[in-house]
Parts: structure tokens; sequence; C-alpha cells
């Protein structure tokens, strides 16, 4: 049996690219997986633990009352436990194993925003895992979000309004449900600083890591990459490694400072960033 790879990071923070690194490195990140390459079964899993702590993807906070709570950490871990060792595992692994993950060799991993959070479950069943955790500066999670979510948002409360004639109280879910905190840039913002520090304040119990800066992987991509490497004990291969820098964009780093609102706004907000280690 071998342990995971867990990718942890918040949403538009570039976990997704270092995924892509992983996937590419021979570390297998799941055969389910979305255009974002995170995994629909531990996306499931993820969704299940934050719904059973009243958490949800923007508001992810109060899952320390869960994971705070030694009975309900014990029962989220048996369930959770019992489905990464059951058949239904094939859905990322592609293969049919008796025991489910644990029969899993060679390396493997997964990534999910939702991970940072839910982190203390998954370092209980895993406690070899390795962890990567990626960071961005605050400004540029805040407007690549408040981007995203807009447009759920409006197409939300659109679909609502239309509902509003009809509507009635049920167990379904509100058509109002996604986005509504990133839809604006002071909301974005107070989401990336609250899981931030959830993440910082578990990883801070955490010895064996690697941290990544979204920024130092894009102006220096062989550094970070060889470094992730040496983590991870990955022998580094010369042609993976030209083709992986070939498709790191530079530009994309601090990539508010081209936008003279973005600019004030960090600047408006640089007690907030500083908290996190980044200036304005």
């Amino acid at each position: 049996m071998s342990s995971p790879v867990v990718v942890v990071g918040m949403h538009r923070s570039g976990t997704s690219l270092v995924s892509r690194i992983l996937d590419q490195s021979g570390v297998m990140m799941g055969k389910d997986l979305q255009d974002d390459h995170e995994s629909l079964f531990f996306i499931g899993l993820n969704e299940w633990i934050y719904e059973n702590a009243g958490a949800s993807w923007e508001r992810p906070a109060v899952l320390s009352e869960l994971t705070g709570h030694d009975q309900a950490m014990e029962a989220v871990r048996e369930y959770v436990t019992k489905r990464v060792s059951s058949r239904g595992s094939k859905a990322y692994s592609g293969r049919s194993l008796k025991q489910g993950l644990f029969e899993m060799d060679g390396m493997w991993g997964w990534k999910d925003p939702r991970n940072g959070p839910a982190l203390p479950v998954w370092k209980s069943i895993w406690p070899e895992m390795k962890i990567v955790h990626v960071t961005r500066h605050g400004v540029d999670v805040a407007s690549s979000l408040k981007t995203r979510n807009s447009s759920h948002w409006e197409g939300d409360v659109s679909r609502f309004k239309k509902w509003l004639p009809t509507y009635s109280w049920r167990s379904s879910k509100s058509p109002i449900m996604r986005g509504q905190r990133s839809s604006t840039m002071e909301g974005a913002l107070g989401f990336w600083s609250e899981q931030v520090e959830m993440e910082m304040g578990i990883l801070s119990k955490i010895e064996d890591k690697y941290a990544i800066r979204y920024e130092d992987l894009l102006s220096d991509p062989e550094k970070v990459i060889s470094e992730l490497y040496g983590y991870l004990s990955i022998e580094a291969n010369p042609q993976i490694l030209s083709s992986i820098e070939g498709k790191i964009d530079p530009s994309r780093a601090f990539a508010y400072r081209k936008d003279p609102e973005l600019a004030q706004f960090s600047s408006s907000n640089s007690d907030i960033l500083a908290k996190h280690g980044y200036s304005a």
C-alpha cells in the first residue's frame, strides 16, 4: 500500500496546474477527472464531509467544529474509510481492488480545493500522506473567483425569480446557492482569507509538507518543480520538465498589478494580505 499525494489550496490558486504537473510526472491523479483536474470521486467525499459539518464550499470555517469533535471525527473517518476501501473507488482508480484505495501501488493522489479544511479527516486515514500546499496572492484569487461566480450568481437569481410564483418550502436546495459570497471582490477576498487561515492553522501542526507559491512556480518553474520532485522522490525527466515549463505563462503572476482598480483594491486591503504573507 502507498499513501497518497494530496494537493491542498484555495480555489483559483494554481492547484489545477500543480495537479497537471504531478500527473505528467507519473503521479496518478485519478481516472475520473473534470476539466479542472479534480477527481469526481473525491469531490463527492469532500462535499459529504462539508455537508455533514453544515459547511459549504464558500463557507468552510464551520468545518473546524466537526474536525475538532472527537466523536464526530471518528464517525466521519469510519464512513470515509469504508468508501475509499470499497470497490466503488474504481471510479477514481479505474481498477477493481478488493480493498479499494488501500491496495493502490505506485504514486497516486488527488486535488480538490476542499482538501485543506477537510485535511484532518484525510490525515487520520492516511497518516503518511504527502501534502503539497499551493497559495496565490489574494487579489488575483478574488478577481478570478468573482469573474467565475458572478455569472453563476446572476443566473441563479434570475432562475429564483422565475420560480417565486410557485415556490414552496421543501427539502430540495434553493436555486440561490452558488457563488454569492464570491460575486463581489470583498466577499471573495474574505473567503480567501478564511480558507487560507484554516489551511495554515491545520498545516502548522504537520511537518511533512511542501509549500508552493503560485507566483514562484510561474517565475521559476525549474526550481520549484525540482524541489517538488525532491520532496516526492520523483526522478526528474528533462523532456517532461521541458514540456511542463513550455506550458507555463509567467504573465499570470501578480496579474492584478496590470489593472488599476485591482491594484487600488489591493492597497486598500493590505492588512488582510499581509496577514497571509503577501504585500499589496
